[in-house]
């Protein structure tokens, strides 16, 4: 027994601005993701932008319980807006 405190990790967002969130992140994810083609592997800002799509990610796991969030079935090159770019 761990003295009275609950295993569940208690939410401190709601989900309605949970979704928000998510939702919004969206482009700016695609965007970086994106930005990254045209970067060299390793360099500094490849390296910070890289970090930043994870850490997106990373927030999207701990509020939706999925990492993969964001991704899309297949190799899609869909736009945030559900259009082919």
């Amino acid at each position: 027994m761990r003295h009275g405190y609950s295993r569940r990790p208690r939410r401190m967002m709601s989900p309605e601005i949970a979704d928000r969130l998510l939702e919004s992140l969206r482009p700016t994810r695609y965007l970086l993701t994106r930005s990254l083609a045209d970067m060299p592997i390793g360099c500094p800002e490849y390296r910070q932008v890289d970090r930043v799509v994870q850490e997106i990610d990373g927030l999207a796991g701990i509020l939706t319980g999925n990492a993969t969030y964001y991704y899309r079935g297949g190799h899609s090159a869909d736009a945030p807006d559900g259009t082919c770019r």
